[in-house]
Protein backbone atom coordinates (compact mmCIF):
# COMPACT_ATOMS: atom_id res chain seq x y z
CA UNK A 1 0.00 0.00 0.00
CA UNK A 2 2.85 2.37 0.87
CA UNK A 3 4.53 1.72 -2.47
CA UNK A 4 1.21 2.24 -4.27
CA UNK A 5 0.72 5.59 -2.52
CA UNK A 6 4.27 6.66 -3.39
CA UNK A 7 3.72 5.82 -7.05
CA UNK A 8 0.43 7.73 -7.07
CA UNK A 9 2.13 10.78 -5.54
CA UNK A 10 4.97 10.55 -8.07
CA UNK A 11 2.51 10.30 -10.93
CA UNK A 12 0.76 13.46 -9.80
CA UNK A 13 4.11 15.23 -9.50
CA UNK A 14 5.64 14.33 -12.86
CA UNK A 15 2.62 15.39 -14.86
CA UNK A 16 2.83 18.89 -13.40
CA UNK A 17 4.79 20.52 -16.19
CA UNK A 18 7.68 22.88 -15.62
CA UNK A 19 6.93 26.33 -17.04
CA UNK A 20 3.09 26.17 -16.91
CA UNK A 21 0.75 28.79 -15.51
CA UNK A 22 -1.71 27.63 -12.86
CA UNK A 23 -5.04 26.30 -14.11
CA UNK A 24 -6.75 28.01 -11.17
CA UNK A 25 -5.48 31.55 -11.80
CA UNK A 26 -5.87 34.03 -14.59
CA UNK A 27 -3.27 33.75 -17.35
CA UNK A 28 -0.71 36.50 -16.83
CA UNK A 29 0.35 38.68 -19.75
CA UNK A 30 -0.11 36.06 -22.47
CA UNK A 31 2.28 36.60 -25.39
CA UNK A 32 2.26 34.84 -28.76
CA UNK A 33 5.32 33.44 -30.43
CA UNK A 34 5.79 34.78 -33.96
CA UNK A 35 8.44 34.34 -36.65
CA UNK A 36 12.02 34.90 -35.47
CA UNK A 37 13.48 38.35 -36.26
CA UNK A 38 16.95 39.76 -36.89
CA UNK A 39 18.97 40.35 -33.73
CA UNK A 40 19.32 43.95 -32.56
CA UNK A 41 22.54 45.41 -33.98
CA UNK A 42 23.08 48.23 -31.47
CA UNK A 43 26.58 48.70 -30.09
CA UNK A 44 28.00 50.27 -26.95
CA UNK A 45 29.76 49.40 -23.71
CA UNK A 46 29.99 45.64 -23.37
CA UNK A 47 28.58 44.15 -20.17
CA UNK A 48 28.73 40.55 -18.96
CA UNK A 49 25.71 38.84 -17.42
CA UNK A 50 26.23 37.86 -13.78
CA UNK A 51 25.08 34.23 -13.91
CA UNK A 52 24.89 33.92 -10.11
CA UNK A 53 22.53 36.89 -9.77
CA UNK A 54 20.46 36.08 -12.89
CA UNK A 55 17.80 33.39 -13.25
CA UNK A 56 14.44 32.37 -14.68
CA UNK A 57 11.60 31.68 -12.26
CA UNK A 58 8.98 29.16 -13.36
CA UNK A 59 5.57 28.04 -12.13
CA UNK A 60 4.11 24.72 -13.22
CA UNK A 61 0.68 23.21 -12.62
CA UNK A 62 -2.05 20.83 -13.67
CA UNK A 63 -5.53 20.19 -12.36
CA UNK A 64 -5.17 19.80 -8.60
CA UNK A 65 -1.55 20.81 -8.09
CA UNK A 66 1.37 23.11 -8.90
CA UNK A 67 5.16 23.36 -8.61
CA UNK A 68 7.68 26.18 -8.88
CA UNK A 69 11.42 26.73 -9.11
CA UNK A 70 14.22 28.25 -11.17
CA UNK A 71 16.48 27.60 -14.15
CA UNK A 72 20.02 28.92 -14.27
CA UNK A 73 21.57 31.31 -16.76
CA UNK A 74 24.78 29.92 -18.28
CA UNK A 75 26.20 33.04 -19.95
CA UNK A 76 25.21 36.32 -21.57
CA UNK A 77 26.16 39.83 -22.60
CA UNK A 78 24.60 43.25 -23.16
CA UNK A 79 25.66 46.33 -25.11
CA UNK A 80 24.59 49.62 -23.51
CA UNK A 81 24.68 53.30 -24.43
CA UNK A 82 24.36 55.42 -21.31
CA UNK A 83 21.06 54.38 -19.72
CA UNK A 84 19.87 52.40 -22.76
CA UNK A 85 20.35 48.74 -23.59
CA UNK A 86 21.18 48.47 -27.31
CA UNK A 87 21.45 44.70 -27.83
CA UNK A 88 22.20 41.50 -26.00
CA UNK A 89 21.57 37.82 -25.46
CA UNK A 90 21.81 35.10 -22.84
CA UNK A 91 22.07 31.31 -22.75
CA UNK A 92 19.90 29.18 -20.46
CA UNK A 93 21.37 26.06 -18.84
CA UNK A 94 18.63 23.44 -19.18
CA UNK A 95 20.58 21.11 -16.89
CA UNK A 96 20.10 23.68 -14.11
CA UNK A 97 16.39 23.03 -13.61
CA UNK A 98 15.54 23.31 -9.89
CA UNK A 99 12.29 22.53 -8.10
CA UNK A 100 11.76 24.55 -4.92
CA UNK A 101 8.54 23.16 -3.42
CA UNK A 102 8.98 19.37 -3.20
CA UNK A 103 10.71 18.75 0.13
CA UNK A 104 11.03 14.99 -0.32
CA UNK A 105 14.44 14.51 -1.97
CA UNK A 106 13.43 11.41 -3.93
CA UNK A 107 10.26 13.00 -5.25
CA UNK A 108 12.14 16.17 -6.15
CA UNK A 109 14.78 14.26 -8.09
CA UNK A 110 12.19 12.15 -9.90
CA UNK A 111 10.21 15.21 -10.98
CA UNK A 112 13.26 17.12 -12.22
CA UNK A 113 14.59 14.01 -13.96
CA UNK A 114 11.33 13.53 -15.82
CA UNK A 115 11.21 17.18 -16.85
CA UNK A 116 14.68 16.76 -18.35
CA UNK A 117 13.57 13.68 -20.30
CA UNK A 118 12.30 13.40 -23.88
CA UNK A 119 8.73 13.76 -22.60
CA UNK A 120 9.43 17.39 -21.83
CA UNK A 121 12.62 19.33 -22.67
CA UNK A 122 14.92 16.51 -23.87
CA UNK A 123 17.90 18.09 -22.13
CA UNK A 124 20.33 15.42 -23.32
CA UNK A 125 19.68 16.55 -26.90
CA UNK A 126 19.02 20.23 -26.15
CA UNK A 127 21.18 21.19 -23.12
CA UNK A 128 20.86 24.90 -23.83
CA UNK A 129 18.12 27.38 -24.65
CA UNK A 130 18.71 31.00 -25.65
CA UNK A 131 17.18 34.46 -25.85
CA UNK A 132 18.43 37.11 -28.29
CA UNK A 133 17.15 40.69 -28.11
CA UNK A 134 15.67 41.91 -31.40
CA UNK A 135 14.21 45.19 -30.13
CA UNK A 136 14.02 47.15 -26.87
CA UNK A 137 12.21 50.45 -26.41
CA UNK A 138 10.91 52.68 -23.63
CA UNK A 139 7.35 51.84 -22.61
CA UNK A 140 4.78 54.35 -23.78
CA UNK A 141 3.04 54.13 -20.40
CA UNK A 142 5.84 53.44 -17.93
CA UNK A 143 4.98 52.12 -14.47
CA UNK A 144 6.73 50.87 -11.35
CA UNK A 145 7.02 47.41 -12.91
CA UNK A 146 7.46 48.22 -16.62
CA UNK A 147 9.91 50.77 -18.03
CA UNK A 148 10.65 49.02 -21.35
CA UNK A 149 9.16 46.63 -23.88
CA UNK A 150 11.57 43.89 -24.89
CA UNK A 151 11.28 41.73 -28.01
CA UNK A 152 13.54 38.80 -28.70
CA UNK A 153 13.92 35.35 -30.19
CA UNK A 154 13.38 32.57 -27.66
CA UNK A 155 14.98 29.31 -28.75
CA UNK A 156 13.70 26.26 -26.89
CA UNK A 157 14.40 22.73 -28.10
CA UNK A 158 14.42 22.94 -31.93
CA UNK A 159 12.13 25.97 -32.25
CA UNK A 160 12.94 29.70 -32.32
CA UNK A 161 10.14 32.27 -32.05
CA UNK A 162 9.92 35.99 -31.31
CA UNK A 163 8.11 37.18 -28.19
CA UNK A 164 7.52 40.59 -26.55
CA UNK A 165 7.09 41.36 -22.84
CA UNK A 166 7.38 44.20 -20.35
CA UNK A 167 10.39 44.66 -18.07
CA UNK A 168 11.76 47.06 -15.51
CA UNK A 169 15.31 48.10 -16.44
CA UNK A 170 17.38 49.92 -13.82
CA UNK A 171 20.99 51.08 -13.48
CA UNK A 172 22.90 51.30 -10.21
CA UNK A 173 26.50 52.36 -10.61
CA UNK A 174 28.02 50.05 -13.22
CA UNK A 175 25.30 47.41 -12.83
CA UNK A 176 22.22 47.02 -15.02
CA UNK A 177 19.25 44.95 -13.89
CA UNK A 178 16.23 43.86 -15.91
CA UNK A 179 13.26 42.12 -14.28
CA UNK A 180 10.37 41.07 -16.50
CA UNK A 181 6.75 41.03 -15.45
CA UNK A 182 5.42 37.46 -15.13
CA UNK A 183 4.29 36.40 -18.62
CA UNK A 184 3.03 33.28 -20.31
CA UNK A 185 3.62 31.57 -23.64
CA UNK A 186 2.02 28.54 -25.26
CA UNK A 187 4.58 25.78 -24.70
CA UNK A 188 3.26 23.73 -27.63
CA UNK A 189 4.62 26.39 -29.99
CA UNK A 190 8.08 25.19 -28.89
CA UNK A 191 7.24 21.47 -29.25
CA UNK A 192 6.73 20.88 -25.52
CA UNK A 193 3.61 18.77 -25.98
CA UNK A 194 3.37 16.39 -23.02
CA UNK A 195 -0.14 16.29 -21.55
CA UNK A 196 -1.55 19.02 -23.78
CA UNK A 197 -5.35 19.03 -23.89
CA UNK A 198 -5.11 20.89 -27.20
CA UNK A 199 -3.13 18.10 -28.87
CA UNK A 200 -4.27 14.95 -27.08
CA UNK A 201 -7.78 13.65 -26.33
CA UNK A 202 -8.99 11.67 -23.28
CA UNK A 203 -6.30 12.89 -20.88
CA UNK A 204 -8.88 13.47 -18.12
CA UNK A 205 -7.09 14.46 -14.87
CA UNK A 206 -3.69 14.27 -16.59
CA UNK A 207 -4.25 17.47 -18.59
CA UNK A 208 -1.41 19.97 -18.34
CA UNK A 209 -2.10 23.62 -19.13
CA UNK A 210 -0.55 24.71 -22.44
CA UNK A 211 0.52 28.05 -20.94
CA UNK A 212 4.03 28.54 -19.57
CA UNK A 213 4.59 31.20 -16.90
CA UNK A 214 8.03 32.79 -16.67
CA UNK A 215 9.71 35.68 -14.91
CA UNK A 216 13.26 36.52 -15.97
CA UNK A 217 15.88 38.43 -13.97
CA UNK A 218 19.07 39.51 -15.73
CA UNK A 219 21.91 41.34 -13.96
CA UNK A 220 24.89 42.55 -16.00
CA UNK A 221 27.97 44.65 -15.35
CA UNK A 222 31.31 45.52 -16.88
CA UNK A 223 33.73 42.62 -17.11
CA UNK A 224 36.50 42.64 -14.55
CA UNK A 225 39.90 43.33 -16.09
CA UNK A 226 42.44 40.68 -15.09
Amino acid sequence: MKKENEMKTYFLAIVALLFVASCNTKTKNKVEGTDAQEAAAGTGEQLVVDTQASSIHWIGSKVGGSHHGTIGIKSGELAVNGQDVASGSFVVDMNAIVNEDLTDKKMNEMLVGHLKSEDFFDVAKYPESAFIITKIEAAANASDSVTHLVSGNLKLKDVEKNITFGAKVTKEGDMYKAVTVPFTIDRTQWNVKYGSKTLFADLKENIVNDNIELQITIVAKAAQVK
